[in-house]
This record gives structure tokens, sequence and C-alpha cells, in this order.
């Protein structure tokens, strides 16, 4: 991509010696060479100041897929290190630590001719910089970057993406397919090909801490993940720009002989200091074994468990939850068969719901790092310590069938296991992933689980809805019926994971059932919703007591994640951190959509009264973007202890 004439690296940064290359940085931003901060490295290749524009990522503008429209249409530049100097509200609070805010989500290099489902785009990482600058200020800084996966340079190679194995039906997806691995051969891509998964590898899900240790000592590293392929690491320069590079599947993961995908929602055991995490192989061992691989990482970053947990069927699973003695998984009728394209040619998919098969959750007792031959556990399943990989299967009365596509948190309650997250009643990847609106049925509502110990029993309860719920009444502020509320995107304090959270964050909607009740760009008056999540849910667990933000009509928001601040006193003492996108309207011209990086009173969302009526209550800090960030899905926040310096960039990025 640096060979190409449409390539560039950002003017007006500082090198390591303090001056800075070109002649002023972004458009958006002060001269950063003045505070003669350390920063990029390479030549530069001047087009628009502070935009490196990706060789080959123009879509067509006129394309009839949604997912290629509206808010959720690609972006074609990357920015790199631009100081937010639009439109701000409020300002960044003292006691919010400095760091950086990360966020990954879809978004296509290459035209897919509109065969295209929300969840293939090539994965890019839109990232939000906190520092304290020289002068005492608290400043914020704004780039963009796609991920190098083995997908996204198939892609650049062929001309257009790959095609997603996922989301084919019948033996017409199935020749699809074939077509594609026949044209990697023919086109020499073998050489992209970082592992088995990389014609399937977005890395577009989520963003995750990890300790890892390669054989020379332990690192922090950062992971973008995606369900069906190895981790890409991204490393994060104290330069405040993210440096997105592959490794794992090459150097890093194979000593750990690693043969599967990654979930991209691994759980994080603040009490121990180790990452758990499942992956989901299509392969075919394990599809005839119906086993999913659990592995347990130490804080020194080494594997020092690996176990496979069994279900009746192979599932697919995305997500999963863990307490202080259990990793509770689900074994769901969310099938996986690849052989259903060749049985039922016309609509067979290699994943999808099989009505015959009842939902249940399997526990797997955790072990110490310091003494994998025995568990409290096991102790508690099976009254003895050392039967450490014996799972206990938990059923769901029968007609209560359902996934669970995200967990907010788990935890134990004298004899319970209780986790909370978003249920689906049925689920169909390929026509959630592909239509939009989704099927109304297919939507995710809000519970609560119980895993009785002592009987052996499952069972749920609905959280928001008019009847048989335990919230029956939303806040005033919340404009949707309660049994129209869509819920997702949840989370709590990462301090509390695997602990009991008192308060539990969710975004939410009110659900589209056509697509002509979505805002237009060229119609503001048109329809009632962007597309995306109108707000943010606070739940008090033991209460039940429920706060909200919401969005005003022409602004909707992504993934809100919590945030301790500095020396938090308390739980919820913190800030919710989220990209909101606004469509503004323009004196005689077509309305635009804008973005803005977002800081939310988490402990006091009720009683934050905005002074600003184009911001909402709740709001404490709100900058504009330099560019406009596409619906996303999962990010993070990670301190300053997770950058890196100059000399430690890998060698091609140095070149």
């Amino acid at each position: 991509d640096r060979k190409s004439e449409r390539v560039c690296f950002v003017p007006g940064l500082p090198v390591g010696n303090g001056n800075s290359m070109g002649q002023q940085s972004c458009d958006t931003s002060r001269k950063t060479g003045q505070r003669g901060r350390g920063g990029c490295v390479g030549p530069v290749r001047m087009l628009e100041p502070g935009i490196l524009s990706i060789n080959g990522a123009e879509l067509e503008e006129d394309t009839q897929n949604v997912y290629l429209s509206c808010n959720w249409a690609p972006v074609k530049r990357e920015f790199i290190l631009c100081e937010l100097r639009g439109k701000e509200y409020g300002k960044i609070p003292d006691d919010f630590p400095s760091g950086m805010y990360l966020r990954n989500g879809p978004n296509p290099l290459r035209d897919p001719d509109n065969k295209y489902g929300w969840f293939d785009g090539s994965g890019m990482i839109h990232s939000v910089r906190f520092q304290v600058d020289d002068d005492g200020v608290h400043r914020a800084y704004y780039t963009n970057r796609f991920i190098k996966t083995g997908f996204i340079k198939i892609a650049d190679l062929l001309q257009r993406p790959p095609v997603n194995i996922t989301v084919q039906k019948g033996i017409r997806g199935l020749m699809n397919v074939l077509y594609n691995l026949l044209r990697v051969v023919r086109f020499d891509a073998q050489e992209y090909r970082y592992d088995n998964y990389a014609l399937l590898g977005t890395a577009n899900t989520a963003v995750s801490y990890f300790p890892l240790n390669d054989g020379n000592g332990k690192r922090d590293a950062v992971l973008a993940l995606y369900d069906s392929d190895a981790p890409y690491e991204i490393k994060l320069t104290k330069a405040r720009d993210p440096i997105i590079q592959h490794t794992l599947g090459t150097g890093t993961y194979n000593p750990y002989g690693l043969d599967h995908p990654m979930t991209p929602h691994p759980r994080y055991s603040p009490q121990t200091k180790e990452m758990i995490s499942f992956g989901v192989g299509m392969d075919f061992p394990r599809l005839k074994n119906k086993s999913t691989p659990v592995l347990f990482i130490n804080g020194e970053g080494k594997i020092y468990r690996t176990t496979d947990v069994k279900t009746r069927t192979s599932v697919y699973q995305h997500d999963f939850a863990i307490t202080k003695n259990f990793v509770v998984m689900q074994d769901n009728p969310n099938t996986i068969d690849p052989f259903r394209m060749m049985f039922k040619p016309f609509n067979g998919t290699p994943i999808s719901w099989d009505n015959r098969k009842r939902t249940s959750f399997v526990l797997l007792p955790r072990t110490s790092p310091d003494d994998v031959k025995k568990s409290e556990g096991a102790k508690i399943l099976h009254g003895d310590e050392a039967l450490v990989d014996k799972t206990k299967e938990f059923f769901l009365p029968e007609g209560e069938e359902c996934f669970i596509f995200h967990y907010a948190n788990g935890w134990e309650e004298d004899d319970k296991i209780v986790f909370y997250g978003t249920h689906h009643a049925k689920l169909n990847l390929v026509r959630f992933n592909s239509r939009y609106p989704p099927p109304k049925d297919l939507l995710p509502k809000f519970y609560r689980f119980e895993l009785d110990l002592t009987t052996g029993t499952a069972s749920k309860q609905l959280v928001f809805g008019s009847e048989d719920a335990l919230v029956t009444k939303l806040p005033d502020n919340v404009d949707c019926p309660i049994d129209d509320l869509v819920v997702d995107f949840c989370n709590a304090s990462f301090e509390k994971s695997g602990e009991k959270s008192d308060f539990l964050y969710m975004c939410y909607t009110k659900a589209v059932e056509d697509i002509s009740e979505l805002i237009t760009p060229d119609d503001v008056n048109k329809g009632w919703s962007l597309g995306f999540w109108q707000g943010v849910l606070k739940l008090n667990t033991t209460t039940h007591e429920v706060e909200a933000i919401t969005y005003p009509p022409l602004m909707n928001g992504g993934e809100a994640i919590f945030q301790p601040k500095v020396n938090a006193q308390s739980e919820d003492d913190g800030y919710l951190i989220s990209h909101v996108t606004a469509l503004e309207p323009v004196d005689g011209a077509e309305a635009e959509y804008k973005s803005y990086i977002a800081l939310m009173d988490a402990k006091n969302m009720s009683n934050t009264k905005s002074t600003d009526g184009e911001f909402p209550d709740g709001f404490l800090y709100c900058s504009q973007l330099p560019g406009r960030v596409p619906w996303g899905l999962h990010g993070l926040f990670l301190s300053d202890e997770f950058m890196c310096d100059e000399s430690d960039l890998p060698e091609e990025y140095m070149e």
C-alpha cells in the first residue's frame, strides 16, 4: 500500500529529534511540532494534510445495500494523530485517566458489489488518545487505521473482498467459496495467508488486553479479535498512533500450539490476573467431537491449562461468562454444520438454528494458576476437587430455548450462579447479518439467568417488560414502549469481572421494523432513527432501579463502556465512553453525518444536566472528530502502561 502514489503519511508530525515533518499538521489540529512531542517515522508523501488515503478504498456511492450506506458506509481515509479542534461541549474531566480509547468495527477496503453483510467488512480501529500535554492542558487526538489482516491483503490482491463462508447459502454459496479459494491459488495469494483462517478473518469485532509470553518474557499485548480467526496484535506507541500489524499466528501464538480461532470476548480476572478465552473452530475433528477448546493464561502470559468443553452438538458461541470458581459456556440451538450447504442445496447454511434442540449451560471448574490439579469449583460440582475437567450441564425448561450473544457479567450468590446477558429467542446469523432491519423476532432482549447448584436446574427472567419482568417502568427520558425495547452491548466495570456487579450498562433502542423508518441525509424529517442505539441504560442489579441517557432525535451512539475515574470511590464512580454520530442539517445541501467522542457521567446520569440543548443530559464532554465514524462493534480503554516506545515498532513500519 505504501508504494502507491495515493498513500501518504501525515505531515507536520514531529520526528524523534522534535522537528516537524512537513509544514502543518491536520487541518483540525495545532502544529504539534511546537510542543516537541516524539512522533512518526518514515517518509512523507503529501496529498491532504493529516490524511492517509488507502489505495482501493473507494466504494460506489450509489450502492443499494443499506450496510454500505447511511452511517454504516465505510470511510475512505485514515487520519493520523489529529488533535480534536472541532465543535466541542464541556471539557475533559481532570480525573479522567490518560490513555487511549479504541473501538473496532467493519469497514470494507474493496467494493463488495452489494454482496455484503455488516459483519463482513475489514476491521478498522478508531482511537482517541487522551493526555495532558506539556503545557498542562488535557487534550484528545484521533486516529483511525485498517488492521492489516490476511483478509485485507487478499482483498487488495483480488480487487474485491473474499467471500465470508458464514453467510453463504446452499450449493451456490459453496461454489462461491470454492471459486474464491481458486482465485487465491491462481494469484499466488498464499504468501498473504498468515494462518488457516486468513480467508475468513477480518479482525473487525473487538479489541482486548492480553498477557503474552512468546519465550522472550511477558509483555502486555492488545489484540484485535474476530470469531473465525486468530488474533492480530496492535502496537500502541507513545506517539499516540496505533500501528496495526499482524504478529499472532506467525510467531507469537504458534509456540503455544493454538490451532483454532479465538472469541472476540475473552474474560480477564482481576483477582487472579489471568485471561480466560475459547475458540470456535470449524475444523472437522472439533466438529466431529462436538468440542470447544478453552484456554487459561496466567498473569505471566503463559497458557497454563487447556481443556475441551463437550456439547451435545457443534454450536456457535460468541461470548461466555466467568465467576470465582467457574467458566459458564452455552449449548444452544445455534448449531454448526458446513455440510448443510450440500444437504440443503437451496438454503443450507453452515450455522443455523435447530428448533429441536434445548438450551443448556455448561459449567467448567476453574483452577488456580499455581495448581491445575485441584479446583474448588470441582469440589462444589462433583464433591471431588480433582475432577477439574469434568463439566456439569444445566438445562433451561423445554420451550425456553435461546442464544446469548453478549454477557454483561456473572458471579456466585450462595448456591447459585447469576449472570445477565442479551437474549435472542432465535438467531439466524445470515438474516441478522445481511438484512436491515433484522426481523423483530431476532432482536435481543435483556435477561437475568440463574443456575441452581443444588437442584441442577437453570432459569431465566426478563429484565425489561410490561409483565413478568424485573423492571416494568422505564425512566421518563426513554421514549420507547418497554415491550419494544431492544438492548445489547452490555458491560460492567472490568474490576468486577467474575464478581457481583451492583451496576450494569447497556445500549438501548426501539426496534426499527422497516427501512423507511431510517432518517436519511436527503430528508432529516423522514423516519425516526439513524439506525443504531438511541441511548444508554444503567441497571442496579440489587434494586433494579434504572437510569438513562437518551440522545437527541438526530443522534445515535455506539457501545458505551465504563471506565473508572482516577481514585474512584465507588463501583460506578467513573465515565461511559462512546462514539456518537449526529445527522446535522447543512444550509442548501443534504445533511451530513458528524461523529463525536463522548464522555458521560456514569455515577450521576440523571442529575448531570446539559447546559447546551444540542447535547443530552449526562454528557460531560463531547468533541467532534475530524472524520465520520461508521457504526461499529466493541472497544476498550487502555492506560499509558500499554504504550510502547517507537524503538519497539516493527521493521516494516520503520522502513
